[in-house]
């Protein structure tokens, strides 16, 4: 897991995330396997930006009923997510 493009598997672009990016911070899908540190370096080399801080989220997978299934549980995915804080004056543009 040395590469950045296997750590840093999408930018989540959600309504939270957009207003966080108003205040220096950005989200990420992360690989399950990530730490803090390969998150920070992987950000730097991709965007070539200065990382401060590094949160992360285990967003655990919800058990549902499938009712096509006679009501069998299934399970939505979990993932990890990351928010990552700028230095004051760096920022990421998507392109969107």
């Amino acid at each position: 897991m040395s590469e950045p493009a296997e750590i840093l598997l999408e930018a989540l672009l959600t309504e939270k995330a957009t207003l966080l990016s108003a205040s220096n911070k950005y989200l990420f899908k992360v690989h399950s396997a990530a730490s803090k540190t390969n998150v920070s370096e992987s950000v730097e080399r991709t965007f070539g930006v200065t990382v401060t801080k590094v949160n992360i989220i285990n967003q655990k997978p919800k058990l549902k009923r499938d009712r096509t299934r006679r009501n069998r549980l299934g399970s939505k995915g979990g993932m990890k997510k990351a928010i990552v804080t700028l230095k004051q004056g760096d920022a990421i543009d998507f392109g969107a």
